[in-house]
């Protein structure tokens, strides 16, 4: 058993206040999903997460469009509204092809300062190719109208971060978008990496090219869902490294989230999946984030905690 070095209240976690960059809302009864959504996720309102927060102790927070709405961001502004807008920004979905400048102003005034991009759309899951369409059709939709926007991804193909760096670099951060990875870019730990990585985080696909893009400021990752990285909860003591080595590259570059309610792992789900109701999973936050404050220093954990989603998310 791992043993943490002393227990922290959530004062202490947070004596500056935290901002939780990655969570989401679902309430079906109020708004319904997409009929062509990947994933039906069980209720997840805006009162759970409202407790969830005070618990925790976090105090802003950048609630994010669930895919299970598609592209139809009513819902998110809706609970935006209902969550506070002095103290939450949001992520928003699109359709590159047929957004409006008025509804890209419109989604600003309503506490959206960024979008994820919707691989499983463009059905761009196991395809590079498809994902830098998909990043330059998103990146060009925002890129002339919302300056400073950011734009998430998450993809399960550590190995397509050599492909995509050229995209990412001659023409994402030419058009003023901060670009965003969810998860740790889905790295993963000792627990799940294969044997020919004999335990070594550092030899696996994509970690030098990962590496490269939080040194020279032109990713932002997440370290949400640990769960997701990681078979050790509820510490998850062998991301220690990981996260190590993503503070060492560069610590202005990294956020953290709690991604309640802990959908399931991301995969492609049949027609028949993806319209049953599937559950989340049962995490504890508060022994997560414990372990993750050891691993860090004061200056490490207000910059991941308050500075960085400070400045990218324009509070």
């Amino acid at each position: 058993m791992t043993v943490i070095s002393k227990p922290h209240t959530s004062l202490e976690l947070f004596p500056h206040g935290g901002w939780d960059v990655h969570h989401h809302i679902f309430e079906p009864a109020k708004f319904a999903y997409a009929p062509d959504r990947h994933l039906t996720p069980p209720p997840a309102t805006v009162q759970q997460f409202l407790e969830f927060k005070k618990n925790i102790g976090i105090t802003n927070s950048v609630l994010t469009h669930g895919l299970s709405y598609g592209s139809d961001c009513t819902s998110l502004k809706s609970f935006v509204d209902e969550l506070g807008k002095t103290d939450t920004k949001a992520i928003g979905v699109i359709d590159p092809d047929t957004v409006t400048p008025e509804e890209l102003r419109e989604m600003q005034s309503k506490g959206v300062r960024g979008i994820r991009v919707n691989l499983y759309k463009y059905q761009a899951m196991h395809d590079v190719e498809l994902q830098k369409k998909a990043l330059r059709e998103h990146a060009r939709a925002i890129g002339k109208h919302c300056p400073g926007w950011s734009m998430a991804f998450t993809h399960v193909h550590p190995e397509f971060w050599a492909d995509l760096i050229p995209v990412i670099e001659h023409e994402i951060v030419p058009s003023g978008v901060c670009l965003v990875t969810d998860h740790f870019a889905l790295l993963r730990t000792a627990s799940m990496l294969s044997s020919e990585c004999e335990g070594d985080v550092t030899r696996q696909t994509g970690f030098r090219e990962i590496m490269e893009l939080v040194r020279a400021g032109h990713l932002y990752v997440k370290l949400s869902a640990p769960y997701r990285v990681s078979h050790e909860a509820p510490y998850y003591a062998d991301l220690k490294p990981l996260v190590r080595a993503l503070f060492n590259a560069n610590r202005h570059q990294i956020l953290w989230g709690s991604d309640w309610p802990h959908t399931p792992h991301m995969k492609v789900r049949s027609r028949e999946e993806a319209l049953c109701e599937t559950p989340c999973l049962i995490i504890d936050d508060l022994e997560w984030l414990k372990s993750l404050r050891s691993w860090l220093t004061a200056e490490e954990w207000h910059a991941m905690m308050v500075s960085n989603p400070q400045r990218l998310y324009g509070w």
